[in-house]
């Protein structure tokens, strides 16, 4: 094999190994690491979905039984995690909110519910309403996505904030994984091409 041949090929090797670890990464933290969770504690099929904490953690619906209930998420423990209740209370405004019918309005990558959805109710929290924060630069929002499905069932997708050091310390871990890895593939397929 010609000297040309071989550069050029080990430099697509390392070229296209860095720059798929840079995408896997910013891809990680855009919302591949989060999967729709069901909310299948709750007995009682909803009708409604009434609101939503910013963070996801608490959410008030309309049930078939035309009650109002207050349900925790995650449930933990033996508690219950849901109460009947008389009315909505005034929730804390997130940055962003909004409401979608038969989709979701969500600006990250979301993995697809494989459910038809009837509204989805969505929630953003930037970094910098935190103590301690001070910008929108200080990493990825905490993001919530409660839909509800055709079959009257909740479904959650939550991506709690990562902070931008965090982020970069992937990013470069990642590059030079796919880097490495372009360099193993190059000395190990090099030699068959011809």
């Amino acid at each position: 094999m010609n000297s040309k041949k071989r550069l050029f090929i080990l430099l697509s090797y390392i070229i296209f190994g860095s720059l798929a670890g840079f995408l896997l990464s910013n891809f990680w933290f855009m919302g591949g690491n989060s999967f729709w969770k069901p909310v299948d504690y709750f007995p009682q099929p909803v009708e409604q979905v009434l609101g939503m904490q910013p963070y996801g953690n608490e959410f008030w619906v309309m049930a078939a039984d035309k009650n109002t209930y207050h349900i925790l998420y995650p449930c933990l423990g033996t508690d219950p995690c849901w109460e009947q209740v008389d009315e909505v209370p005034a929730v804390a405004p997130s940055d962003t909110t909004t409401a979608g019918e038969g989709q979701c309005l969500n600006d990250y990558f979301v993995y697809p519910l494989f459910r038809k959805i009837k509204t989805c109710l969505t929630s953003t929290v930037f970094a910098e309403n935190t103590p301690g924060s001070t910008s929108k630069s200080a990493g990825t929002p905490w993001v919530v996505s409660l839909a509800l499905t055709d079959a009257n069932q909740l479904w959650v997708w939550q991506k709690p904030w990562d902070f931008s050091s965090r982020i970069l310390a992937f990013n470069i871990f990642l590059t030079f994984l796919g880097l490495l890895i372009g360099l193993i593939a190059d000395t190990r397929f090099a030699g068959k091409i011809e």
